[in-house]
């Protein structure tokens, strides 16, 4: 029981803390949130709107005021008025411990006050917009004033610079003039709507005049004297080249001149209607006309000192074409009697002579322009330039052509030394064999044998005609050069092999009547020898079987044998 007693009192006293500390901590949250209500921009926000009240308003902005106000006054009669019971019921309930009550009273008073400060700062931003565009305005007045008068002092001070522009700049300044006193009218009257809107105008049609008044006098200038003065100069310049025989391909110069002058006209009157885009469209077309006209000039002053410069080059160029190509066919000629020239080279130096004498056509005709006074240089100059590297690619075919031919004659001794050394190893080869008192030769050996005879034969029949084909016969050469090679191996084998094998028959006769396998191997070589004049299988078979009866006999007999050899070449 006293237990009960004891949990009971605990509880009890428990309960009571915490109802302490919760009433506590709703206290303090009401003192938090008097402090915010006593923050609230309740009287500044009345300050402003009579200060605001009193600048003149009208139309929308004035519509905006009485937005606001209204806005205030039921902040003021309604919602802190509420602000205030509720707060006094809050700590009423507190007091009487009406915990519940007084926080969820707390709780709707923090977000009344919240919703209350919101309001007032969005009244505030929107007065404090509504004093700072008409204190903008009012300061814009005197601002847009001084320049109005700045730009008007610079068109009276400047106007001579300005040229037939001057009316309409003037008419622009006017209606400049006319939208500012609409603004200041706007701006007194409170309608501050209106008067952004002209002020924005105002800053446009200024920013248009400045620019204007930067552009204009350059383009004054350029239209009513540079120009000109250009035109004038070019004129004079083209009237003095033609009295000092310079001529042109297609010659309008004094066309465009006059032409040019009514564009400056036309210029200068877009120019008066402040028509800028067309200007510049009329200035940049007269502009690189006269640029174009200047470079036509010049081209031609340059290409007539190029062209004297390069007269005589010229013209030795094409004697020394000219002179080459008459050697270089009588050259041709004279081989076309002994030597078929199979790849074009009378053909090409006809067509060169004719390229050579189309040149030497048009140079004799620009010599006789220069000489009538009727030359234009930039053309002449082109032919000149044309004419020097036609006539370098002429040469280099003369010297090809030349280079080709130059070696008929050499071909043709190297020719004839190698059809004698052909005879000569043929000759060679027929008379080694025949000095060997061999049975027969292989039907392969002799059928190559005659193939190289044969063609012998034939080169000697081409090498001795009266006009010879160098092609012809150096293709021949190099055919019969590789098969003689092949033939002078084959017989050099053949004589090497037919030589040691006989001297190995010799040598087994001393042992033929103790050993059988080396009389079998004697019998087969001997057949080879004798019957199928395969010489070197023979030599293989007596090689092997000496080898088993008395090793290293064979090698020793090879060596001796080429030994000898070698001294008796």
């Amino acid at each position: 029981m006293i237990d009960l007693v004891i949990f009971i009192i605990v509880v009890l006293v428990i309960l009571l803390l915490a109802t302490f500390f919760y009433r506590k901590n709703l206290f303090k949250r009401l003192d938090g949130l008097e402090k915010q209500k006593a923050n609230l921009k309740d009287v500044m926000v009345g300050d402003e709107l009579e200060a605001t009240g009193k600048i003149k308003l009208n139309g929308e902005s004035f519509d905006k005021f009485n937005e606001y106000k209204e806005q205030y006054e039921k902040i003021t009669n309604s919602d802190l008025t509420s602000i205030r019971s509720d707060m006094s019921d809050a700590e009423d309930f507190l007091n009487s411990y009406k915990l519940l009550s007084a926080s969820v009273t707390i709780g709707d008073l923090g977000d009344a006050i919240e919703v209350v400060d919101g309001k007032l700062n969005d009244i505030h931003d929107g007065l404090s917009e509504l004093q700072e565009v008409d204190s903008l305005h009012r300061k814009a007045i005197e601002d847009v004033d001084n320049t109005i008068r700045e730009i008007n002092q610079q068109l009276l001070s400047q106007n001579y610079s300005f040229g037939p522009s001057s009316d309409k700049l003037e008419d622009k300044l006017s209606t400049i003039k006319g939208v500012y006193e609409e603004f200041v009218a706007e701006t007194e009257n409170g309608d501050q709507n209106k008067a952004e809107e002209l002020l924005g105008k105002i800053n446009n049609l200024i920013n248009e005049m400045n620019e204007l008044m930067k552009i204009i006098p350059d383009t004054y200038v350029s239209l009513s004297k540079e120009f000109p003065r250009q035109l004038d100069e070019i004129e004079r310049g083209h009237r003095t080249m033609i009295q000092t025989d310079y001529n042109f391909v297609e010659d309008d110069i004094d066309d465009t001149i006059n032409a040019l002058k009514e564009s400056c006209q036309e210029g200068l009157k877009s120019l008066a209607e402040l028509d800028i885009p067309e200007t510049k469209k009329t200035c940049t077309y007269i502009e690189e006309t006269i640029d174009s006209m200047y470079a036509i000039m010049e081209k031609e002053i340059v290409a007539k000192r190029k062209v004297k410069k390069n007269i005589s080059l010229v013209y030795d160029f094409i004697f020394h074409a000219k002179n080459q190509n008459r050697i270089l066919s009588d050259e041709l000629e004279g081989l076309s009697k002994n030597y078929n020239l199979e790849h074009d080279e009378i053909e090409t130096t006809a067509e060169l002579a004719d390229k050579i004498s189309k040149i030497e056509t048009i140079y004799n005709n620009d010599y006789d322009a220069i000489n009538g006074n009727k030359a234009v240089y930039s053309v002449i100059q082109k032919h000149q330039q044309d004419a020097k590297q036609e006539l370098s690619s002429i040469e280099k075919q003369q010297k090809d052509i030349n280079d080709s031919v130059a070696e008929l004659s050499k071909e043709e001794r190297v020719a004839r030394d190698s059809l004698q050394k052909f005879d000569l190893q043929l000759l060679n080869i027929r008379r080694r064999i025949d000095n060997l008192n061999l049975p027969g030769l292989t039907e392969d050996f002799l059928e190559r044998y005659d193939y190289v005879y044969n063609e012998v034969s034939n080169l000697s029949a081409s090498i001795n005609q009266v006009k010879i084909s160098m092609d012809e016969i150096n293709q021949k050469l190099a055919n019969i050069s590789d098969t003689m090679d092949h033939l002078l191996s084959d017989t050099e084998n053949i004589v090497d092999s037919a030589m040691l094998s006989e001297r190995l028959m010799q040598f087994a006769n001393r042992y033929k009547n103790a050993n059988e396998d080396l009389n079998a191997a004697c019998a087969q070589a001997k057949d080879y020898f004798d019957n199928r004049y395969q010489y070197e299988k023979s030599l293989a078979t007596m090689a092997a079987a000496i080898e088993k009866v008395n090793p290293g006999a064979y090698k020793q007999m090879e060596t001796e044998y080429y030994n000898e050899k070698k001294t008796t070449k």
